[in-house]
């Protein structure tokens, strides 16, 4: 409504309401200005200096006043535009009209010439704010003059933006010419929000130009109040007729636009309107003349008409950009601009003076003894230093290929070469003749000695050095030079710097050379657009690095530098910053780093990098989308033919596989789009055949299957050469898939450790570096792959081809971290398609399924255009794990197949040392004395303590423990991953000292009887503690027990449901008796207690000789077996004591016991008991658990324990006795003799603990033992 109210009212009525404005805005002013003069002048205080007197009593002359004039112009238009309301309607509805015409160049070019004039005026004016009076901030400049920097900055920003706004036709929401022209709205918080810094962003400004005519008139004296009248009536004038006429300034401008785009017409100018078919800027302009009473008419009475008309998808892509003549002078006033912005800059905060300050001292600059050797000293290291400001913000850096022929002798000719050196010499000079002829004193030469050293340091520096390297040396350079310009700059050289300032405008304004704003709308360089890109990602965040040290050696692969490491917050930042914001702030352009550019074979061939790592495809999936698809955008608009995908860029999940890709450039797309997975398929098929060669039966492990090229490789390895495959997924969907074309499937990794030693991995798993077996051959096809730290696994790269050098223009200077000849196979297929498109095919696509009927093809074509596939030997064929590599030569020999003898195998495998497990047990998933235990044992450390070197337990969501059957599949997986030779059903029972050629003799016999003897250097007898259960006591108590009919068992004879039932009844009773209190007595008391129903009653009683400390598995966070290993450096007495005196649980237990039974004082290589379900403390303390001494007598009506020294003990009723007594101490051989080479493993004092990684321990030093005698006995013994 009041939109309407205003565009109803009465011309002369807004000319009066105008003319009432201007009175109040001009007086408001005068008087301002003359209130503060007079406190000025008061003289409490004084705020004029003598210079400010002086100052005031000289003429300003025509310049200043010229100048001073424009800035009261400028402030009486921005007053005007900020606070009437006729005039803001006014503007608004002649740029509605002139987007309704899509003259956006027009607009552009208006809005650039305003604030160009604006930016002049300011920018002449900062030399002559300058007053010691005034000076209270830093640098010794005043405030006006920091404001009018702030202006020229924000003036640059916005002349930027309109100029971005008219290329592409439309305005976001932040765009410049959406918030110039659009109304202010308040239908939310962030539309409010908007608007409000929108009139603060318009106030400050006329703020900025009030301040600047003040601090003129204050310095010169108020000589300029009548020439203000005066100027104000001109200005008053020319407002009211603009309202009465319905006439903006802008028709001026816009018309002299109209003029310069008729004299050019493009046909890529054209712009599709709603309501004709097409018609150029100019003919629009042409056809569309509206008076103001038209404008009205037809103006759309919608607030959020500017938002619709500057939508980005009203005009077609192809109709956008440039408009001839017309964005040439746009441009040149962007220039303008920025040069203008980036002086003030450097002059302000650089050099500490204002530009142009020859303009205030003409007299004293003409009257200046100058040396001409001094001025032309001077004027060559100021003009080194502007010419460093404009090659690095105002100079575009063109297409990649040139500058790295500036930065490479591999293809800089001697001329340009033997250029660089002079003026490197030249400069050099001129810093001599600073110090000899400029600088004051003889100390102050010391200034300049650095520079000299880093300008001859720079010459050594070969062109081709990585980029991060030469640009740290210009900048310290730049930075060096700068102090020392401020050092000798007086005012004897304004006049000097007055004229450069003045030059580096100009150049800047007619080079030839485009600005790095203007880049991005211009062909990359005069050989056009590329043929083939390629679309890869960097995969760490320190892959940066590889982009920052451009251009590096590519002799070898590419590896982080160390140092790099330590600046992971610095490599988060940056991944986050390029992945999330560089493209929202700098355009499509800005969503890849274009890093190499060469011609083979004819064919122009980029590649990018896309700005996103591969941790963000898990993070920010939806930003890696948007930024593969913005650098397919742009390849589509600058001419590209082929686009390849590479790695996780055409990942299922971020496009399917490019599918989406395809769909985002719409169904009218020129260019070619392709994953090269065809021909990389083709590529892993023949590597794997090569590698292969003369086997006609092979069995394969493939991860990876469920993929494009995955399925294709499986398909093509069974069809075509007869291999055996089994297909690796997680996925049950995709499993049953492979079964019904006839392929078998596997579900973990782990069923491909005993499938086959040969795996192809098509899939970035970080657990098959944990499985793939010692020894085994993997084929690779994913990048990357995780295999690189597995030296003892051979890895051949089938993703990769070799290229034909010769026929590259010039040499490669980034290959996604590849050397020199390698290529990935997908980035040779964007080759292939840009042939056949030159043979006159039509548009490819190639982002569907992998057909392996036509993926040789694409292999075809590439070796005929010099890809090759790499060479490989082929590989020796035995499936299975790997056998011993006995031949002749004396074998390790090692006695028992648990934890301590599988850790012993796998370090004397990983050492290349012939080894051979003897096994007693002859059931293959039996490893060690785990199913000699009770049934349901779980090991009392937690899952990840539990991991024997080289190969994890792996996690559990629903446990942290383990229990002793999974520990058995462990060890199976573990000795397949080794390829352990475990001979089983072998029961050695002798082991004999031989000679000097068989050191020992070890004696066995086989499960059929017949006895065996083996020849070995090395003997480990690993057979473990828990061998031999010890099932009586010290007094003899289990033949008393029999003497009276009371049922005992060990507790190792828990092992079916009916010992367990018989356990359970008794305790039920109340007449069950444990004998012993460690773990395994722990144990059957808390499976007893956890498997009792509610209500039941019964006791058990636990009879001991000693009572040991006892401590819950877990509390909280804390875990007792971590504890234990961080404090495993202390006492081992110290320790234990300590903790049980501080955990309630275990006061509760040791209270339970008689308090003469002797405590553990000291731990003897002991376990303490450790309370796994946390079911022990409160048993006790309800009487479910009752502790006793030792059993002392035994009759026919019980049992007697030894409770109360002295006094009559009650007999208790009990029907079965549980002996948890332990295992006897039971080893083949008495005592050690390493130094001839007879070993035990795992007989030792364990870790209080953590038992399982003391044994590790033992056999890794017991491995490095062996292996520092075994060779070099070798060398003796041939």
């Amino acid at each position: 409504m009041a939109s309407s109210a205003r565009s109803r009212a009465d011309p002369v009525l807004r000319a009066v309401n105008t003319f009432m404005y201007g009175l109040v805005v001009h007086f408001g002013c005068v008087w301002i200005i003359q209130a503060t003069q007079d406190r000025e002048m008061s003289g409490v205080p004084p705020s004029f200096s003598e210079n400010d007197n002086q100052a005031a009593q000289t003429s300003p002359g025509y310049f200043l006043t010229t100048i001073f004039l424009h800035e009261y112009w400028v402030f009486l238009q921005h007053a005007n535009v900020f606070g009437n309301p006729h005039l803001q309607h006014l503007d608004r509805q002649y740029g509605i009209a002139l987007l309704q015409s899509n003259k956006h160049w027009s607009i552009a070019g208006t809005l650039a010439g305003y604030w160009m004039r604006e930016t002049i005026g300011m920018f002449l004016c900062l030399p002559f704010l300058s007053s010691p009076s005034r000076q209270g901030l830093s640098f010794g400049f005043s405030a006006s003059q920091y404001m009018i920097l702030y202006s020229l900055v924000y003036h640059t920003i916005k002349s930027r933006g309109v100029r971005s706004d008219a290329l592409n036709r439309s305005s976001s929401k932040f765009g410049i010419m959406r918030l110039v022209i659009d109304n202010f709205h308040s239908h939310s918080s962030a539309e409010f929000s908007i608007s409000a810094l929108r009139l603060f962003l318009q106030g400050f400004d006329a703020f900025i130009h009030f301040y600047i005519v003040r601090d003129l008139m204050l310095l010169h004296n108020g000589v300029w109040f009548i020439s203000m009248h005066f100027l104000w009536g001109v200005w008053v004038l020319h407002a009211c007729m603009n309202q009465l006429f319905r006439c903006s300034t802008a028709t001026i401008m816009v018309n002299a636009w109209q003029s310069i785009a008729a004299k050019e017409k493009c046909v890529h100018d054209v712009v599709m309107h709603e309501d004709e078919d097409c018609t150029s800027e100019t003919d629009s302009t042409q056809s569309s003349e509206r008076t103001p009473d038209a404008i009205e008419a037809n103006a759309n009475d919608s607030d959020f008409i500017v938002r619709h008309l500057l939508q980005k998808n009203r005009v077609p892509t192809k109709l956008r950009g440039r408009q001839g003549k017309a964005s040439e002078v746009v441009d040149k006033a962007v220039r303008l601009e920025t040069a203008m912005t980036v002086l003030a800059l450097f002059f302000m905060l650089g050099l500490g003076e204002t530009p142009l300050k020859g303009l205030v001292n003409t007299v004293e600059c003409l009257n200046a003894d100058r040396d001409v050797v001094d001025v032309l000293l001077f004027s060559w290291l100021l003009s080194s230093l502007l010419h460093g400001l404009w090659s690095t913000f105002l100079r575009s850096k063109g297409r990649l290929s040139q500058s790295m022929q500036a930065v490479s002798l591999n293809y800089t000719s001697p001329a340009k070469a033997r250029q660089r050196s002079f003026i490197i010499a030249f400069d050099l000079s001129v810093l001599i003749g600073i110090a000899n002829f400029i600088l004051p004193k003889a100390q102050d030469y010391v200034k300049v000695l650095p520079i000299c050293a880093l300008v001859t340091a720079k010459s050594y520096i070969h062109p081709g050095a990585p980029r991060l390297m030469r640009k740290g040396l210009v900048t310290t350079e730049f930075g060096m030079k700068l102090l020392l310009l401020r050092s000798i700059n007086n005012v004897q050289f304004a006049g000097v710097s007055t004229c450069l300032a003045a030059c580096f405008i100009l150049w800047t304004v007619f080079c030839p050379s485009p600005t790095p704003c203007e880049d991005c709308q211009i062909t990359d360089d005069e050989d056009g657009p590329a043929d083939a890109v390629f679309l890869g990602h960097p995969a760490l965040l320190t892959d940066a690095w590889a982009l920052w040290l451009l251009p590096y050696s590519l002799d070898e692969r590419w590896k982080t530098p160390r140092l790099s490491l330590l600046l992971w917050p610095f490599h988060y930042v940056v991944g986050l910053y390029v992945c999330k914001y560089r493209r929202r702030l700098f355009g499509e352009r800005s969503s890849f780093f274009c890093c190499d550019d060469v011609y083979y074979d004819q064919v122009r061939m980029q590649n990018w990098v896309a700005a996103h790592f591969g941790r963000h495809f898990v993070t920010n999936p939806s930003e890696v989308k948007a930024n593969i698809e913005a650098a397919a955008r742009h390849a589509e608009k600058t001419g590209v033919r082929v686009v390849c995908l590479g790695a996780l860029n055409k990942a299922e999940s971020i496009n399917g596989g490019g599918d989406g890709v395809a769909k985002a450039l719409g169904p009218n797309r020129r260019i070619s789009l392709i994953h090269g997975n065809h021909l990389t398929a083709a590529a892993v098929v023949e590597t794997v055949h090569q590698v292969f060669a003369g086997h006609d039966s092979v069995k394969l492990f493939l991860t990876g299957a469920s993929s494009k090229v995955g399925w294709a490789v499986a398909r093509a390895l069974r069809d075509r050469h007869g291999y055996e495959l089994l297909c690796h997924s997680t996925d049950s969907g995709r499993r049953r898939f492979f079964e019904e074309y006839g392929f078998a499937s596997a579900s973990s990794l782990k069923d491909g450790v005993g499938f086959s030693p040969f795996w192809i991995v098509g899939k970035y798993d970080v657990d098959v570096a944990k499985l793939i077996p010692q020894g085994a051959t993997a084929i690779v096809f994913s990048v990357p792959h995780p295999l690189l730290g597995r030296k003892d696994v051979r890895v051949i790269e089938a993703a990769t081809l070799h290229i034909d050098m010769k026929r590259l223009d010039r040499p490669r200077v980034f290959t996604n971290k590849l050397k020199r000849e390698e290529i990935f196979a997908c980035h040779a297929a964007s080759v292939v398609a840009a042939h056949r498109l030159d043979r006159g095919a039509s548009r490819i696509t190639e982002v569907g399924a992998v057909d392996p009927g036509s993926m040789d093809e694409w292999l075809h074509e590439a070796k005929a255009l010099g890809f090759t596939v790499p060479r490989f030997e082929p590989v020796p064929v035995t499936n299975g794990p790997p056998a011993a590599l006995c031949c002749g030569k004396p074998t390790v020999c090692i006695i028992g197949a648990g934890p301590s003898g599988l850790t012993t195998a796998a370090y004397l495998k990983q050492r290349n040392i012939p080894t051979v497990i003897l096994e007693a047990e002859e059931d293959p998933s039996v490893f060690g004395s785990w199913t000699k235990h009770f049934a349901g044992l779980e090991i009392t450390t937690q899952r990840k303590w539990c991991n024997l070197p080289g190969l994890p337990v792996g996690d559990r969501d629903d446990s942290e423990t383990i229990t002793g059957l999974e520990y058995q599949r462990y060890l199976k997986l573990y000795s397949d991953r080794f390829g352990l030779e475990i001979r089983r059903g072998v029961r050695v029972h002798d082991v004999e000292k031989g000679s000097h050629e068989s050191p020992y003799k070890v004696k066995y016999t086989c499960s059929g009887g017949k006895d065996g003897e083996m020849v070995a250097w090395a003997v480990v007898v690993a057979t473990g503690k828990h061998r031999t259960p010890n099932r009586n006591t010290i007094d003899d108590l289990a033949s008393k027990l029999d003497a009276h009919g009371i049922k005992h068992i060990h507790s190792t004879d828990l092992k079916d449901d009916a010992a367990w039932d018989g356990a359970c009844q008794a305790a039920g009773k109340g007449r069950l008796c444990i004998v012993g209190f460690g773990n395994s007595a722990s144990d059957i008391c808390s499976n007893i207690l956890r498997q009792r129903c509610a209500g039941e009653s019964g006791s058990i009683h636990i009879a001991a000789r000693t009572v040991p400390p006892v401590f819950p598995r877990r509390r909280g966070f804390l875990r007792i077996d971590t504890i234990g290993y961080l404090m495993r450096m202390l006492p081992s007495d110290m320790l234990i004591k300590a903790l049980s005196s501080l955990i309630p649980s275990s006061l509760a237990c040791d209270r339970a016991f008689p308090a003469h039974l002797p405590r553990w004082k000291r731990i003897r290589g002991r376990v303490p008991v450790i309370d796994k379900f946390d079911v022990l403390a409160s048993s006790f303390e309800s009487g479910s658990l009752v502790g006793h001494g030792p059993i002392f007598d035994v009759s026919d009506d019980g049992v007697k324990f030894s409770d109360n020294p002295g006094a009559n003990s009650q007999t208790v009723k009990i029907d079965l006795v549980v002996l948890a007594t332990g295992y006897k101490t039971d080893c083949l051989v008495g005592r050690e003799d390493r130094l001839n080479g007879l070993y035990k493993c795992g007989f030792a004092q364990s870790d209080r603990f953590l038992p399982i990684r003391t044994i590790c321990e033992e056999a890794k030093m017991i491995a490095d033992d062996i292996l520092s005698n075994y060779h070099t006995d070798i060398s003796l013994s041939y």
